[in-house]
């Protein structure tokens, strides 16, 4: 009788801390997935192994055909977590966009349903959200990249090392996304959430497609710390060259005749037939066209320069959070893997 007393009593402290923890949440987890029941187990995981408890996780299920809830029906009951399931396959953007409807927190960050968080990630994004000014739309980090052969075994870890941006040419010079994307909600609905009127309808490159619309109105901010975990592996839908490609050049030219309509792109196609731009020119410039370059967008620290599309190879890299790893010399990928896994 004292023991079922004694259980019934821990329930009932454990459902009052719960609730506070959903009253008191800054940031919710947003996953999007299709047919991830191999990966999706383990990115839950690192949003219960954070530091920072005060958090929300929404799933979106973009049209799985796969057993996935047995990987994952324990964590449906903690009341954190929601599960949205879609209708039908969707699209990444669509599907964050469902997601980005059920926020009722101040920041969203978005998990990849194949990578996965560091323990301290969120704690230290909530912390340096609220130090910002309401103008600063996206906070990112260092990235750790691991390269997975058929059989699941790592054959290679990268680190990836992003920096500041001076503006929004400067962002676009320079070929890149940012990770982890840690987003001011209210941003994202300022701008209508991640756009969906490129020919497939944002199903690659949703990152680079909000990035350059956020950037538009807002400012981004980058912590010089190791915040998130990228996996690649056989599966990874980034490895679709030919469409992430196309839609490469489509935003580029897009963004550019939204901003104004001065820039004409240069494009230039690279390793296995991905695409990133090789420069800008001004379509005002009578006699003398203004050649707009990273380095001149830029201006960074000349033992920047030459760091674009660099990485730090690390096979042997432990992987522990916040030792060493972070300082590689990389700018950024272009627009090979690693732009954002569509659906």
């Amino acid at each position: 009788m004292f023991e079922k007393m004694r259980q019934n009593f821990i329930s009932k402290n454990e459902k009052k801390q719960q609730a506070q923890l959903l009253d008191t949440a800054k940031v919710t987890v947003v996953i999007p997935f299709y047919n991830r029941a191999n990966y999706i187990k383990e990115a839950i995981e690192s949003v219960f192994n954070q530091t920072y408890e005060n958090w929300k996780l929404i799933l979106v299920d973009d049209g799985s055909t796969d057993d996935y809830i047995s990987q994952i029906k324990d964590f449906l009951e903690d009341p954190r977590v929601k599960l949205q399931r879609l209708g039908q396959n969707v699209g990444q953007s669509k599907a964050l966009n469902s997601g980005l409807d059920l926020v009722e927190t101040p920041y969203l960050i978005q998990l990849d349903s194949d990578d996965w968080f560091y323990p301290h990630t969120l704690e230290i994004l909530v912390n340096e959200a609220d130090k910002q000014p309401n103008d600063v739309a996206v906070i990112s980090g260092n990235i750790q990249i691991t390269h997975e052969d058929e059989n699941g075994n790592r054959i290679l870890t990268e680190v990836y090392k992003n920096r500041q941006f001076k503006d929004k040419y400067d962002f676009l010079l320079s070929n890149t996304s940012v990770w982890p994307r840690f987003y001011r909600t209210s941003s994202l609905r300022f701008v209508g959430g991640w756009p969906t009127d490129d020919p497939y309808e944002g199903r690659y490159l949703e990152d680079k497609r909000i990035l350059h619309k956020l950037i538009e109105h807002f400012r981004f901010y980058w912590m010089d710390q190791m915040l998130y975990n990228q996996r690649f592996h056989k599966d990874s839908h980034s490895r679709n060259v030919e469409k992430y490609a196309e839609v490469e050049e489509w935003t580029v030219r897009d963004s550019l005749k939204r901003w104004g309509d001065e820039y004409e792109p240069v494009m230039e196609t690279f390793g296995l037939g991905w695409k990133r731009v090789n420069y800008i020119i001004s379509k005002n410039s009578e006699g003398h066209p203004n050649k707009l370059t990273l380095q001149s967008s830029s201006k960074m620290p000349e033992n920047q320069q030459h760091a674009t599309n660099q990485f730090t190879n690390l096979n042997n890299l432990s992987g522990a959070p916040g030792t060493g790893p972070g300082t590689g010399p990389g700018t950024g990928p272009g627009t090979g893997p690693g732009t954002g896994p569509g659906t």
